[in-house]
Parts: structure tokens; C-alpha cells; sequence
């Protein structure tokens, strides 16, 4: 009978202890996948913005990406495929690395500013005069302004300005946001606004009775007509 030398005995007693080491970790890793599998659900494919999603932008292969969740941390309307996206008007802001979810989406069949009017809304233009020209899928504050003649000498003051929408998104501005100069050297730009009906026709009355001014403000005090409560 062969005898192995003690260095071979070494080496197999080494190739032993890594195989059930290895076994051990295998072993260790799948119990924690089952454990988790149960406790969080199994994972699922789900669509997740590549880029800031703005009211109004039509999705493009390039704003989305997939990534894999445990289903239990998804909502239930979260995408699981981009071609359920693509060429869909976006009507509820998606930021970077978020979910993107069927209620973001109009339906197919809505495009343009068709496809970001939830019921109850209007789009609105408003003209406005050496202002603020705001980028698409912004949101503004719109206070107006009203001039008063006290005394009636026809000498006219202005009353301070008074808030009249808050958080407004942008839907776009005439010609892509190129202002127009009057002849009197006064700088216009026309701004498309999502209001609801009451903003509407607070606006409305401003416009024909007195001055409009935007006022840009943080994403995070945007205001969806229709899907965000005051």
C-alpha cells in the first residue's frame, strides 16, 4: 500500500477544509436569499428615470433605465418594462433615479398639452413684460398688480402686488423661450401655465384688469392642478 507523504496529506486536508469552507459560504448565502425572498418578496424589474422627467416632456429610450427590486418595496403601478413608456407625455414630474409609474404617464392617446391637463385643469398663456422668462417644467408663483385711481384726478398708483397662483408648472414658452421686444423697447415673452379652474379665472382678471409677474420657486413648492392638494 502506497504511503503519501506528509506535505501531499497537507495539501488534500487544505483542499478539504476550503471545499467545506466554500460549501459553508454557498450554503450561508442562499439561506440568506431564501430568508430575504420571504420577508421582502422576489425581485422584479422596474423602470427608473435616467434623467429628470418634466410636466410635458415625451419619453425618449434615453430617460429611462431598469434596474431589479424586491417586490415588496415597489408600488404597485411602477413600470416593468420602458416600451410601456416610450412616446408617452409625462404628466406628473419624475425626478433622476426615481420610479417611474403608469399615474406619471398620459395615456397613449393624449399628446401635447393634451396628455398634462388632469380634469379640472386649463392651460393658460399669459404675456409677460420685462419678467422672468421660466424654463419648461418649472414651477412659478403669479401675483398680480393692480393701478388705482384714488383721488380721481387720473393720476393712477399701483397697489402693491397680491399672490394670485402659487406653484404653478410651466408648460412652455412662445418659440422655445425667445422673448419678443416691442417697438418701445419693452422685452415680452408669452408663458403656457397648468392652473386649475379657480386659478384660471383669478388670472384671467389680472390679465385684463391689471399686471402679471412670475416668480420662479423650488421644485419642491411645484403644485400639480388636479393631483397635488394645496
Amino acid at each position: 500500500m502506497l504511503k503519501r507523504s506528509p506535505r501531499v496529506l497537507g495539501l488534500w486536508a487544505g483542499a478539504i477544509a476550503l471545499a467545506v469552507a466554500t460549501g459553508a459560504i454557498v450554503a450561508g448565502d442562499l439561506a440568506t436569499l431564501h430568508r430575504r425572498a420571504h420577508q421582502f418578496g422576489v425581485e422584479r424589474p422596474v423602470v427608473v428615470a435616467r434623467r429628470d422627467l418634466t410636466l410635458g416632456a415625451t419619453i425618449t429610450p434615453g430617460d429611462l433605465a431598469t434596474r431589479r427590486v424586491y417586490s415588496s418595496q415597489v408600488p404597485n403601478d411602477v413600470l416593468d418594462d420602458p416600451s410601456l413608456a416610450l412616446g408617452r407625455t409625462v404628466r406628473v414630474p419624475v425626478v433622476r433615479e426615481a420610479y417611474v409609474a403608469d399615474a406619471n404617464l398620459a395615456p397613449r392617446r393624449r399628446a401635447g398639452l393634451d396628455g398634462v391637463l388632469p380634469e379640472g385643469t386649463r392651460a393658460m398663456r399669459v404675456v409677460v413684460e420685462n419678467g422672468l422668462e421660466p424654463p419648461r417644467g418649472s414651477a412659478v408663483d403669479v401675483y398680480a398688480s393692480f393701478a388705482t385711481d384714488e383721488l380721481g384726478t387720473g393720476a393712477t398708483t399701483r397697489d402693491p402686488a397680491t399672490l394670485i397662483a402659487s406653484g404653478v408648472p410651466v408648460l412652455g414658452t412662445d418659440g422655445g423661450g425667445t422673448a419678443t421686444a416691442t417697438p418701445d423697447a419693452s422685452r415680452t415673452v408669452g408663458v403656457t401655465l397648468l392652473v386649475d379652474e379657480d386659478d384660471a379665472a383669478a388670472i384671467a382678471f389680472a390679465v385684463t384688469h391689471g399686471r402679471i409677474v412670475l416668480a420662479l420657486v423650488p421644485p419642491e413648492d411645484a403644485r400639480v392642478p388636479g393631483l397635488t392638494r394645496r
